[in-house]
């Protein structure tokens, strides 16, 4: 007896499951620095601003930083509605005229003193964060007040665009690039 082909959604929702993991997530996640930052003002107008993030070390409850000041628009959107979201387009070297593929999360933003310590711990981890920290003590030397962390706490459902596929691969069907991954409670790997 033979079996039918399996169907196309089959077929995604296996090639999904297989390529698009939480592991894969979290790695591409950790490597890049840029994203894109989506806030809802108290008046319920959007607003969107490319970023520099930092992701708190493997080990630790997944929280993702932003340095900021509290007079700018995402902080004060923040602090009316804490609701925000994050596209973290994935670059590549060669290619590099096609679109990235993406990670897109969602969660709950909250302020934090500029010295918080697992802020600055993750900003000193990475090239750009260690810019960004020098750049505003100095600010602080010179009187600024306002700067502070925006710690994002992800909700556990993360969708993806293309991650883990090549451009080859969804040229007929696009749809089929799209994947999600939930991250569990607690402190990932």
């Amino acid at each position: 007896m033979s079996r039918a082909p399996p169907s196309d959604r089959a077929m995604a929702e296996f090639s999904i499951k297989d390529r698009v993991t939480v592991d894969l997530v979290l790695t591409q996640l950790r490597k890049r620095d840029f994203a894109v930052l989506s806030t809802v003002g108290d008046g319920g107008e959007p607003h969107s601003a490319g970023v520099n993030y930092g992701v708190s070390e493997p080990g630790r409850d997944l929280a993702i930083y932003v340095m900021t000041r509290r007079h700018l628009q995402k902080a004060r959107n923040v602090a009316a509605n804490p609701a925000v979201s994050l596209v973290v387009p994935l670059m590549r070297r060669l290619l590099w005229f096609l679109p990235p593929p993406t990670i897109q999360l969602h969660g709950r933003a909250e302020i934090l003193d500029w010295t918080d310590k697992g802020g600055t711990d993750v900003f000193r981890r990475f090239w750009m964060g260690r810019r960004i920290l020098e750049a505003y003590r100095a600010s602080h030397r010179r009187g600024e007040t306002r700067i502070c962390f925006l710690r994002i706490t992800p909700d556990p459902l993360v969708s993806t665009y293309m991650v883990g596929y090549h451009i080859w691969e969804v040229r007929r069907r696009m749809e089929s690039g799209a994947g999600r991954v939930v991250i569990p409670p607690g402190p990932p790997t």
